[in-house]
């Protein structure tokens, strides 16, 4: 019950941070180009760069982008593992689903760059680990399943956790980079 009330209060903190319909930004484009900065230097996350990837129309101010990011980043960063890309939930039809993750797996890269542009780097410094996750995102980001399928709900399941994990993995790959490079 508790996990299910901190999805719902991010996706709450997500709705109030965009700026509305006319705005063209889904909540999971917004999570997803969130995770994506953050990833690329969990120490310093850039508002800014948020703002001037997504643009300001896009969203409806400070006040109410701050606190989506600033709990975006404890999840991502929990112990517990809560940390789940923000895209509609069971009780939406299967090709929405798809449709909010393969919007936010194209939402984590803009973001990735993004933020690596913050820090000085380039998608070709990532390590060979990392590289790969991003080519098999970029192949997500243009999913297209046979959602009559009668393993699709299931495909989908993998490629949402593949999706968490490979994030998990490009932040820790990234930050012990960033770590073994001030040493």
């Amino acid at each position: 019950m508790d996990s299910d009330s901190r999805i719902t209060d991010l996706t709450a903190l997500a709705i109030n941070a965009v700026a509305g319909p006319g705005g063209g930004l889904s909540v999971s484009e917004l999570h997803g180009a969130t995770i994506g900065i953050a990833a690329a230097d969990i120490e310093s996350f850039s508002l800014q760069a948020l703002v001037d990837l997504l643009g300001a129309d896009a969203l409806s101010g400070e006040e109410d982008l701050a606190p989506f990011v600033s709990e975006s980043l404890a999840q991502l960063l929990a112990e517990d593992m809560r940390f789940a890309p923000l895209v509609p939930d069971e009780d939406a039809s299967l090709d929405d689903q798809l449709d909010g993750l393969a919007g936010w797996t194209a939402s984590f890269l803009a973001g990735l760059v993004a933020g690596m542009n913050v820090t000085g780097s380039t998608m070709a410094a990532l390590p060979e680990d990392a590289q790969e996750i991003v080519r098999d995102f970029s192949a997500i980001a243009q999913v297209a399943v046979d959602t009559q399928d009668p393993e699709a709900e299931a495909d989908y399941m993998q490629l949402h956790e593949f999706v968490k994990v490979g994030v998990l993995l490009i932040m820790s790959l990234l930050n012990d980079v960033t770590d073994d490079s001030r040493e």
